[in-house]
């Protein structure tokens, strides 16, 4: 990884002011359950238009959902207001078996109906849909369509540029995860723990070295006599025993994953879905300084974050239940995320290395093939085959052209983004962009008067280059 970079600002168009949006409505198109014949039938795909600011031959600004239940409207996304500065359509599509565009209505997420949950129908929704904006708006027909999206969405963004230039135009894909991959023997494949060690060494040694500290006193007391008063130290939902191993690692890798999810979802305000608490990362090493006792490290982090309103909030710490660490980030939709994991998104961000301030945990993978087989009997691509099929080799990445890669400094999904990009002379070409003081996809939210100095530079300078694409670019 290069140093982190301080955007400048772009010198048209900016996206300081708070945006008042108009409200939002939804539609319906109707798509194949599977594009490609092994299935008949059709189900309907909601998404969300805006085109108050759209002129004949403007872009088609559009945001693929994400892994949520709930569809970001057209007008609440960054991409409401490049389609203003650009003169487009703000579109926005749900993610099949995600939110209420389900193929089997409240039977989608059996084993067997999520067979058609593919990236290659994922990609055929896109490229479905994109055809019917441009039918269905006047002056659309020869409209260039940019895409957006984040996290998972991100990688669906770069996706759709990679294996359909001829419908996506450009791409912004913001946090995509395209090295974290299973089963591989690239050792950059494990870098998320480092990059969220790194993170907390850069804001505070002393507080890295207290929370370092509290983890091998966690993991002493866990094979101690004195376990069971952790019950009480740790607000946990039942005794913990020596004799539970499994209840105990996952103990140690909730309140492990508290950390990565204060410094990733590290936002100014809070994010509904996402985060429960506005500017965590401080409010942790603040903790970590102020705290004597090294348990209690761990615990008052563990309730910055989960005793905070909203619907992460927790009553007590369940430790024996697997499920639990869900509430972290309620708006991911896990069943069908689970079974992406299991197919074609096989993350490994789980192994944690030596070396780090955290207690090691060597996995080769989140989706491990048995699980995945015994859940819903698929198993997952290896690296090398998500690389081959869909065009993420390194190679077709720098030779690819007009996706920007926009990665965060607090945000670990860095670590396992892109890279490796050359220096662009041709204003066509991809790039990266590492943008500092900023969390994970925070340049895809609605301009808002709180945003930091340079996710405001960044969103100008991604519209710069769009204005760049769309001039110069064939």
């Amino acid at each position: 990884m290069g140093s982190l970079l301080l955007l400048v600002a772009a010198a048209v168009g900016t996206v300081r002011s708070q945006i008042t949006a108009p409200p939002c409505g939804y539609k319906w198109i109707t798509q194949p359950i599977d594009h490609f014949g092994d299935a008949n039938g059709t189900f309907q795909q909601r998404y969300s238009i805006f085109d108050g600011f759209f002129k004949p031959g403007g872009p088609i600004m559009f945001f693929q959902g994400e892994e949520s239940w709930a569809l970001d409207c057209a007008n609440t996304t960054v991409m409401y207001e490049y389609a203003k500065q650009l003169g487009g359509l703000a579109v926005s599509l749900e993610h099949r078996y995600f939110g209420q565009s389900l193929p089997y209505g409240q039977d989608s997420h059996t084993p067997s109906n999520m067979k058609y949950l593919t990236l290659d129908n994922v990609m055929a929704d896109a490229v479905s849909f994109v055809s019917h904006i441009k039918e269905a708006n006047e002056g659309a027909a020869d409209s260039k369509a940019i895409v957006a999206s984040g996290s998972y969405g991100g990688f669906l963004a770069a996706a759709f540029r990679l294996n359909h230039p001829d419908t996506f135009f450009g791409a912004l894909a913001s946090a995509g995860p395209v090295k974290s991959f299973s089963n591989s023997s690239d050792p950059d494949t494990y870098n998320w723990w480092r990059w969220v060690n790194r993170i907390y060494l850069d804001q505070s040694k002393d507080a890295s070295y207290k929370i370092q500290n509290a983890f091998q006193v966690l993991q002493e007391r866990l094979a101690s006599t004195d376990i069971a008063s952790l019950e009480g130290e740790l607000g946990l939902c039942s005794t913990p025993s020596l004799n539970d191993t499994i209840g105990n690692i996952l103990l140690v890798s909730i309140l492990t994953n508290t950390f990565s999810f204060a410094t990733e979802l590290n936002y100014p305000t809070i994010q509904p879905g996402r985060n429960p608490i506005s500017n965590s990362l401080n409010k942790f090493i603040d903790v970590a300084l102020e705290e004597q006792d090294p348990i209690q490290v761990l615990n008052r982090t563990f309730w910055t974050w989960f005793g905070a309103p909203g619907d992460s909030h927790a009553s007590c710490l369940n430790h024996t239940d697997p499920n639990f660490f869900n509430r972290a980030v309620p708006g991911i939709e896990t069943v069908p995320f689970h079974y992406i994991t299991c197919t074609y998104l096989p993350l490994a961000s789980a192994n944690i290395p030596d070396g780090t301030i955290f207690l090691p945990s060597p996995t080769a993978s989140d989706s491990t093939p048995l699980y995945c087989q015994q859940t819903y009997g698929v198993t997952p691509m290896s690296q090398e085959e998500v690389f081959e099929r869909y065009h993420f080799s390194p190679a077709e990445i720098r030779n690819s052209t007009r996706i920007i890669w926009s990665n965060a400094e607090y945000d670990p999904t860095s670590a396992v983004s892109v890279d490796y990009l050359p220096i662009p002379s041709d204003v066509c070409a991809s790039r990266m962009i590492l943008t500092s003081d900023m969390g994970h996809r925070e340049d895809l939210f609605m301009p808002d008067a709180s945003d930091r100095k340079t996710v405001t530079e960044l969103r100008n300078k991604e519209l710069q280059i769009f204005r760049e694409w769309l001039e110069f670019c064939p």
